[in-house]
């Protein structure tokens, strides 16, 4: 099933996809000239790609933390609740990231214009 799961997008976070959609209709903006079926494919598009770079980016920090964790505590591994914990602390944090990087930077580039 691992392979699997690399195949099948991961589910988009509501969050990211407002986020997403606030920058690209209200900062940025799109081309008068697409429809809505375009812009909506943009969106859906740019949401799939950060929720996939966030997942990404997820997983190293989630494994840093949990060796962290370890490291601190005499090498003792963190129990399954906390290794839970730290895997949701880290998938929050590579989701600020990502949408830092790849969507509000966009914002301060296009102000610089």
């Amino acid at each position: 099933h691992a392979c699997m799961s690399e195949a099948m997008p991961p589910p988009a976070d509501p969050a990211v996809h407002r986020a997403v959609q606030t920058v690209y209709t209200t900062d940025l903006g799109l081309p008068e000239e697409w429809t809505d079926a375009q812009r909506a494919d943009f969106i859906d598009a740019e949401v799939d790609k950060i929720t996939w770079m966030a997942r990404a980016d997820a997983a190293t920090l989630g494994e840093r933390s949990i060796h962290d964790w370890t490291r601190r505590h005499g090498g003792q591994l963190p129990n399954l609740s906390t290794q839970t914990a730290l895997r949701a602390q880290a998938r929050a944090q590579a989701v600020r990231q990502v949408l830092s990087t790849e969507l509000y930077e966009l914002i301060e580039a296009d102000d610089d214009w």
